[in-house]
């Protein structure tokens, strides 16, 4: 029972914390189909696709939102968001199904040759 208590706890924290974001940012329906169709076609959204990417914050909202719309499909692919280190102190983000990108490390090369950034090694 301690249990279930516990993980409903955590449960309501997720709540809570995306209502904050939903609170913070707006993402407008249009928006979140375009990113559900581009990684439908090609695997991925970044900063190239939504400007508003460049905020880290509003990029992890975005992914939420992205992931919820394919877990209520037919289909269910693994959204994964992460950002990345590049040359210069520049931190960039990328949105990507992971059964079209099998790794994190091929999500940083992908991003690199998208904004044509130096991988930091």
């Amino acid at each position: 029972m301690a249990e279930k208590v516990k993980e409903s706890a955590a449960e309501k924290k997720a709540d809570e914390a995306e209502r904050e974001t939903d609170k913070k940012f707006e993402y407008s329906d249009d928006d979140v189909k375009k990113a559900v169709d581009l990684i439908e076609q090609k695997g991925y959204v970044t900063k190239k696709d939504f400007a508003k990417m460049d905020d880290d914050d509003w990029t992890k909202g975005f992914a939420d939102r992205i992931d919820k719309v394919f877990q209520k499909s037919d289909e269910d692919p693994y959204i994964y968001f992460e950002k990345f280190d590049f040359a210069g102190g520049d931190i960039d983000s990328i949105i990507w199904n992971m059964d079209v990108i099998k790794s994190r490390d091929e999500a940083l090369k992908k991003l690199s040759e998208i904004l044509n950034k130096k991988i930091v090694r």
